[in-house]
């Protein structure tokens, strides 16, 4: 009897090895699929690496790891990571299917803060048309490259490339951009939390001269931080300063320098449309440095949390909290504006409103039901691969938002400064490859209105 359980543990146990303990080492990595990316941008993204020695189970988790990775980067449609085993010795194959990379994109924009706020106008002549010539995985190294022609109501000349790996440790990263744009309408006043228009019949109102030029250091797979040194000159007609004697304190040319500094922790398991994982960024700007005669000074700060969970089966929960100061010892030029209703901060159901302010605070909800599973199917009479294998997923989801933006010197003409908004509804989440997200809503907010937009992001 005692020798029989003695056995019997020993049996166990040594499944128990076979299973999980054993250590193994990883004696191979190859990659196929990949006829532009190069080799060392795949395994810049690896969580293990050839003579890595480890346990099956905690290589199994490295591998999903870095099929998740892989996946972030946004320059393949799907990826696979298979092991085979001998003796101990691990042999690890990477295939991978990469995406289009050249986009000469059409330009058919509005020239509003969304497509909910072009709509409730419906005016045709305030489009803009063009080309945006983007090249993502530029020269094989994850580069980017977007050159824009624009024309129409507003034109705009730019460019900005995007290096993330200049060393040869693939740690420091550098991108640089510069343009000019010149808009025939601006925003120059915020009444009853609607942007007012000014519409030039000679001449632009408003011409914008940039350049910027950032570094970024990522030293792990999920760790970026980057530092942004700007310029802008900025002129306007004078008319705006009769409209609104705050657009520009009575001036009609500024030129000041920007910094900003961003920190970001990302452990999302899908960067488009996540489900599980968590997201933290952190960021601190500032406008203007006194070194021009009517230099603006602005000093910001704003951090936000997004969590992804799984509940059960099919059933999620995301959730994101968020917040932005600046100073407010003076008011700042119009044109320098932040709130609710601006990039990224909104609240679903003011999609056609914004609510300026120094100090924002932001909670945003989103519980869905996933319909469709993300499934993967082909479209035979397409040869290439890059458009052939597809995906697609769909989620109902049940959504709240809500928002405080404190204002001191607006308030008397925006009534939704200066009191908790919220805004909630339902919605319909469709997400396939490339990125592409489309959300439908339906969403009723505190002052009773109810509507339907139309969003191509995901909502947290």
């Amino acid at each position: 009897m005692f020798f029989g359980i003695i056995a019997f543990a020993a049996f166990s146990f040594a499944e128990d090895v076979e299973s999980g303990d054993t250590i193994v080492t990883v004696a191979n990595i190859s990659i196929s699929g990949n006829k532009i990316t190069k080799d060392r941008i795949i395994f810049r993204e690896l969580e293990f690496e050839t003579g890595s020695e480890t346990d099956l189970q905690t290589l199994d988790s490295l591998i999903v790891k870095s099929r998740q990775n892989l996946i972030n980067r946004s320059i393949f449609n799907f990826v696979t990571i298979t092991k085979t085993i001998d003796n101990n010795q691990v042999d690890i194959v990477i295939a991978v299917i990469e995406r289009w990379y050249i986009w000469p994109i059409p330009i058919i924009q509005f020239a509003d803060r969304n497509i909910n706020a072009w709509w409730n106008k419906r005016d045709f002549s305030r489009m803009n048309y063009g080309v945006d010539l983007r090249v993502d995985n530029f020269r094989g190294l994850m580069e980017k490259l977007n050159i824009i022609l624009q024309i129409g109501y507003d034109i705009k000349v730019a460019t900005r490339w995007t290096i993330p790996y200049l060393t040869k440790n693939q740690v420091v990263g550098m991108d640089i951009e510069g343009g000019v744009q010149f808009n025939h309408t601006i925003a120059y006043q915020t009444v009853d939390n609607k942007e007012q228009f000014y519409n030039s019949t000679s001449g632009f109102a408003q011409q914008n001269i940039f350049g910027a030029l950032g570094l970024t250091f990522r030293p792990k797979y999920n760790y970026l931080h980057s530092v942004q040194f700007g310029y802008n000159q900025l002129e306007f007609q004078d008319t705006i300063n009769k409209l609104n004697p705050d657009f520009g304190s009575l001036e009609t040319k500024f030129n000041y320098f920007t910094f900003r500094y961003s920190f970001k922790l990302d452990f999302r398991d899908y960067k488009p449309y996540p489900l599980k994982g968590y997201y933290f960024d952190a960021s601190v700007s500032k406008l203007g440095f006194g070194l021009f005669n009517n230099d603006v000074n602005n000093i910001s700060l704003s951090a936000n949390f997004d969590q992804y969970i799984r509940l059960y089966s099919r059933w999620y929960f995301a959730y994101s909290l968020g917040f932005q100061v600046s100073n407010d010892n003076q008011q700042l030029p119009y044109f320098i504006k932040s709130g609710i209703g601006y990039f990224p901060n909104d609240i679903r159901g003011y999609e056609l409103y914004v609510v300026d302010g120094q100090q924002l605070g932001l909670f945003k909800s989103n519980f869905k039901f996933e319909i469709m599973p993300q499934t993967t199917f082909n479209i035979n009479w397409i040869k290439s691969t890059k458009f052939s294998e597809v995906f697609f997923a769909m989620y109902a989801n049940l959504f709240f938002d809500m928002g405080y933006v404190n204002d001191i010197y607006t308030q008397k003409l925006n009534p939704l400064t200066n009191q908790l908004i919220w805004g909630t509804g339902i919605g319909l989440d469709m997400v396939t490859y490339y990125d592409l997200v489309l959300r439908l809503e339906l969403s009723i907010n505190k002052q009773k209105e109810q509507g339907f937009f139309i969003s191509f992001v995901a909502p947290i």
